[in-house]
């Protein structure tokens, strides 16, 4: 694998920030961002990420535009940051350069994430590509879906006040993604519903860089999603209470039921599908002593 080191340094890196500001990075007070630009798929074929730019802000501002090798790094001064993927970009098989693949960004862009001493950090955008599944960069393509959109956080779980470590969200608009792998579909007859549990789930959160956000996305990062559709009624379908849980930090991110019903696809059988929906709910996240609520509009696909 080819990897571009960009601004290595030996004692000192010297950045020149944007209004022609000098700043002086001491190594020992340096982390490195990673940014892998090619992943292996499912179907055994490479797919590359090809005429990237990404502007970087935070504790320092720099471009990444070089991006021809497979991998790049950049060493930075440990902090926050926020990097967007700038557009003109295509994803590209690697047995067929210059053949543009359709593929759909679904991170939020830009990104947040944190720079420590001495650690490397690794940034994924996850993209969708029609028929092929989803691609998170660096990672893997793969068959699975989505839930994406916007939390708007408002009310904090507990008597907690500022001692809640969540109440920096209060007041704030988060576009989130949550994405897998794959899932397995089981039916109860009883009230016909269709309970879904996924493989694998990343969760992503954008806006301003957040460490509470952060430790919930490392925190729940791999582990299976739970969700289910429920017929009503009048034939219609809403979304149960859905959860994606570590049972070790007891941290839990929860979309809780549809507050309408939608249009649903059925089987056969009369069972509801997951299809393309978009839905509003609420949505908690919550440890074993603090949470935060929020309201969420929410598009979904498989």
């Amino acid at each position: 694998m080819r990897l571009l080191n960009l601004g290595a340094c030996v004692l000192a890196l010297v950045v020149v920030a944007c209004g022609g500001e000098t700043v002086t990075v001491d190594p020992q007070e340096a982390g490195t961002l990673q940014l892998p630009l090619s992943t292996p798929g499912a179907d055994g074929k490479v797919y590359r990420l090809v005429g990237a730019t990404f502007h970087i802000t935070g504790t320092q501002t720099v471009t990444v535009s070089d991006t021809a090798a497979d991998t790049v790094q950049t060493t930075l001064q440990a902090g926050s940051y926020t990097i967007e993927l700038a557009s003109g970009w295509t994803m590209e098989r690697a047995d067929a350069p210059g053949v543009a693949v359709p593929a759909t960004l679904r991170s939020p862009n830009p990104l947040p994430f944190f720079v420590k001493k001495n650690e490397t950090t690794q940034v994924r955008f996850l993209f969708k590509l029609p028929g092929e599944g989803t691609a998170d960069v660096g990672i893997h393509v793969d068959s699975g879906g989505w839930f994406a959109g916007t939390l708007r956080f408002d009310v904090l779980d507990g008597d907690f006040g500022p001692m809640n470590p969540y109440s920096g969200l209060v007041g704030t608009s988060v576009p989130f993604v949550l994405s897998f792998e794959s899932f397995t579909v089981t039916h109860d007859s009883w009230d016909k519903t269709t309970h879904m549990e996924t493989g694998p789930a990343t969760l992503q959160f954008g806006g301003a860089p957040s460490e509470q956000l952060e430790r919930v996305a490392a925190s729940l990062k791999g582990r299976p999603f739970f969700f289910s559709l429920r017929l009503d009624s009048s034939g219609k379908a809403f979304l149960m209470g859905s959860s994606l849980y570590n049972p070790e930090s007891s941290l839990q991110f929860e979309i809780l039921s549809s507050f309408e019903s939608f249009t649903a696809v059925l089987d056969s059988d009369g069972y509801p599908v997951f299809s393309p929906i978009a839905f509003e709910a609420g949505a908690r996240i919550r440890d074993p002593y603090y949470g935060v609520w929020a309201l969420a509009d929410v598009d979904a696909s498989p």
